[in-house]
């Protein structure tokens, strides 16, 4: 952790030189603090009126989901409600606290989870250093699916629109403002931890250099390797164009290895790790009306990932260490040989669309969609090692009553036993209905 502070303080000291720093601005609290994930009230005139504001509101949606499998009886159909509570408190001196509770009920098992998505609070030290303290989601990172300098998030950003909210990491988040063209950002990371020294931390020095915004990240946590990051957001020629970089020296992932015909579980199994993403974004006038059409490409280049179909090798292996499974009789068993896929689904090593070295996706947006209030959406996404892929389209209602509704049908193509086959599933189907109060 020490030299990862001492890294970041190096490029913060090499950036500012005499003289270069603009006079203080007025700064924009609220703007500060946004959060694509946070819902809350408008913070118009708060400080100026320096007046103490409860405001709660709400989201309830109301979901139809189903899988089509090539093997029919695995077919399957679900439903289930998602409500969220949202409390948005603003006092004086820029005090602010944001809750947001999750309740989902799934109606075949007549079962109800309770979430606690958020808990936070803010406050300032003489609107110069900005503090949050509490479970929050944090936007750390530029491009659009891939985040790899987003080592503090819990949950990463899915392909799959989520019903629901992502789960905040317990910590404090510092803000220091220079003017509008330097930020020191900073993330102590407290949750899941006993002790000081197994707390995780993060540095970042953003800066405005032209038309384009940059900024070096660090992260570090006892028994790992320290990971260091660029990222950098633009506009060329009329496309935004966002890229990121993480580089370790060793990679933090465990990653099976296979050792003459032995399979076992190794960390750091990469020399000097790197992971990046670099995404292009265009609007385009459509009809009568300007940016209606959007399309944005990505592209995620992962080293720690495997090269080629692991899933279709079904030739079988020892384990270095057995797993504990169910037999065909549900009862528990220990198990010391199988194929790859196995040894990875029994260690829990597998994670969706971070899996292998060579990714890339499109999502493309249209708006007022045969009506005003509608949106047409078709994403697809592919593994570029193993030629699988998923491809979803949907339509999403929303109208000025805050009445909402949407047709989400995916198909997962490529041969059969890779990434997005290996489950048998063919197509998915997500229908929900919601309102917002």
């Amino acid at each position: 952790m020490k030299k990862l502070i001492a890294a970041l303080l190096l490029c913060l000291a090499c950036s500012f030189a005499p003289n270069t720093l603009p006079a203080e601005e007025g700064i924009d609290e609220s703007e500060l603090f946004s959060s694509p994930e946070m819902i809350s009230a408008p913070a118009s005139a708060v400080y100026e009126e320096d007046k103490k504001t409860i405001g709660f509101s709400g989201e309830i949606t109301s979901a139809l989901a189903g899988v089509v499998s090539s093997t029919s009886n695995a077919n399957s159909l679900y439903s289930y409600t998602v409500a969220n509570i949202f409390l948005d408190i603003r006092m004086k001196q820029g005090l602010k606290a944001f809750a947001n509770l999750e309740t989902t009920y799934f109606s075949n098992t007549k079962n109800t989870e309770v979430a606690l998505r958020e808990l936070f609070f803010d406050f300032n030290f003489n609107r110069k250093i900005y503090l949050r303290t509490g479970k929050q989601v944090l936007q750390w990172g530029r491009c659009y699916l891939w985040n790899p300098t987003d080592l503090i998030n819990i949950e990463k950003k899915t392909f799959i629109r989520k019903i629901g909210y992502r789960e905040g990491a317990y910590g404090m988040k510092m803000h220091m403002p220079f003017g509008t063209k330097y930020n020191i950002y900073g993330f102590l990371d407290t949750g899941n931890t006993s002790a000081a020294e197994d707390a995780g931390g993060a540095l970042k020095y953003e800066f405005l250099l032209g038309n384009t915004e940059m900024a070096f990240s660090g992260w570090g946590k006892n028994n790992y390797n320290p990971v260091f990051g660029y990222d950098f957001s633009s506009r060329l020629a009329g496309i935004d164009i966002a890229g990121e970089l993480s580089v370790s020296r060793k990679d933090n992932v465990r990653k099976m290895v296979e050792n003459q015909g032995l399979l076992d579980i190794k960390t750091g199994t990469e020399e000097w790790s790197k992971k990046a993403s670099v995404d292009f974004s265009k609007s385009f006038r459509l009809g009568e009306f300007n940016d209606r059409f959007s399309v944005t490409s990505e592209f995620f280049y992962n080293q720690a990932g495997y090269e080629g179909d692991i899933f279709s090798d079904k030739a079988s292996y020892a384990f270095a260490s057995p797993v504990l499974t169910l037999d065909a009789a549900g009862m528990p068993a220990l198990k010391t040989t199988g194929t790859k896929s196995e040894f990875i689904t029994f260690n829990s090593l597998y994670e969706i669309h971070n899996f292998s070295r060579y990714y890339g996706a499109v999502f493309t947006t249209i708006s007022r969609f045969v009506i005003t209030d509608m949106t047409l959406n078709i994403n697809y996404i592919r593994n570029l090692c193993d030629s699988s892929g998923i491809i979803s389209s949907g339509v999403t209602y929303k109208n000025l009553n805050d009445f909402s509704a949407g047709l989400l049908i995916s198909a997962n193509t490529g041969p059969g036993n890779s990434e997005y086959t290996h489950t048998d599933e063919k197509f998915g189907l997500q229908l929900t209905l919601g309102i917002a109060f």
